[in-house]
Formats: C-alpha cells, sequence, structure tokens
C-alpha cells in the first residue's frame, strides 16, 4: 500500500517544485505545503491516515522541527539538520554568509535568489515575485534552526537521499541513519524524479 504524502520544499522554491516527482506517483495522494516564497503560503492539514512526510533542503528541517503525528517515516531529499555552522557543527555553511544574504535580499531579492538558485542547478524563472517577509524568516531559521536532536530520535524511520555534487555541506553528508548517495546535485527531485519516486515508493511500502 502506498502511504500519502506530505511535502514540504526548500527556501527559494514554492509548492511546484515536485511536479515532476509526483508524476512518477500518480496514484499517491498528496498535501503540498507552499512556503509562500513567491506568493501566498499554503499549510494544508496533516493527512487523517499514516502517512510519509517528504522534505527537500531546508524543507527537511522544517519538518524535523515540527510535530507530526500519525507519520510512519521521513524521506528527505538534500536534506539536514542543522545548516549554519557552530562549534560542535564545523561542516556548516559560515554564519555570517546567510547573514550577508539576509542584507542583501533587502536591497536586490532578485540579484539573492537567482544567485542561489544558480548554485542549486536551476535558472528557470521565478514563479512569482520574491516574498521579502517570508524569504528572510526562512534564512532565519536557516540561520538559527537546530534538530538533530530530532532527527536522532527518528532514527532508521528517516530516509535521505543526497546527491554527491551536492554544492552545501551539509546535504551532502547526509544523516546518521542509512541512506543514498547518487550522482547528482541539490535539485535531486528536480534533476531525478523518477529516482527520487522510486525511493519514496520504496518506503512507503515499507512502513504501509
Amino acid at each position: 500500500m502506498s502511504l500519502p504524502l506530505y511535502l514540504m520544499h526548500g527556501w527559494g522554491f514554492d509548492a511546484s517544485f515536485w511536479t515532476s516527482m509526483l508524476h512518477h506517483l500518480p496514484d499517491v495522494e498528496a498535501s503540498i505545503v507552499d512556503a509562500g516564497y513567491f506568493g501566498a503560503p499554503f499549510h494544508p492539514p496533516l493527512p487523517q491516515t499514516p502517512y510519509l512526510a517528504v522534505g527537500h533542503s531546508a524543507g527537511s528541517l522544517v519538518l524535523l522541527s515540527q510535530d507530526l503525528p500519525g507519520c510512519e517515516g521521513l524521506v528527505l531529499f538534500n536534506g539536514f539538520s542543522r545548516f549554519s555552522a557552530a562549534d560542535n557543527f564545523p561542516d556548516g555553511v559560515p554564519a555570517r554568509v546567510l547573514e550577508r544574504m539576509r542584507r542583501q535580499l533587502q536591497k536586490s531579492p532578485e540579484t539573492v535568489l537567482a544567485d542561489f538558485r544558480q548554485r542549486c542547478g536551476t535558472d528557470e524563472p521565478f514563479p512569482g515575485p520574491p516574498a521579502l517577509e517570508r524569504l528572510d524568516t526562512g534564512l532565519e531559521k536557516l540561520l538559527l534552526d537546530d534538530a538533530r536532536e530530532q532527527a536522532a530520535r527518528w532514527g532508521d524511520r528517516l530516509h535521505w537521499m543526497t546527491g554527491q555534487s551536492d554544492p552545501f555541506p551539509p546535504a551532502r553528508s547526509g544523516f546518521a541513519s542509512p541512506g543514498s548517495i547518487v550522482d547528482g546535485g541539490h535539485l535531486l527531485p528536480l534533476t531525478e524524479p523518477a529516482l527520487c519516486a522510486s525511493f519514496i515508493r520504496q518506503w512507503s511500502i515499507r512502513h504501509g
């Protein structure tokens, strides 16, 4: 049985990020969060039956940081439980990089977003006008949030896939639980939608 999905995209993208991957899962019920970085936010209710929570990049950190009653497992692509560097997390992105992005976002949001998305591996046009306040809040969460303890509590119910060429060290490192490192960069659900869909189906069957 394929479990329903609850999907959370990453910073600088929107709900359409999942479209290509979900084309490979036509029989699966999907509730898709939109953080509102390019329009109105949308937060559907959690499924009422057992489900899998699926996150990409910063969306993984968001999922790890919230209560997910009824969730049978997490499937995280290019994810991480902490993004910014700390004394006990030297592989993180230096805080000054994120702080600089926050400052520049107020002056030239299109440039900041275009540079970030290009580094991720896409030059597709924005899906709408940037929503500065929500984008800034998202960067603040990348700077401050730490969900390493929550990730540890999920144990072997946390399933992850990342790209060996991911430009962001926290995402490239994966998690402590068994996972999969594949050819690719930071946008696996966009660049390898069939592979990601198969990975989800594998764990959906296992947990279902």
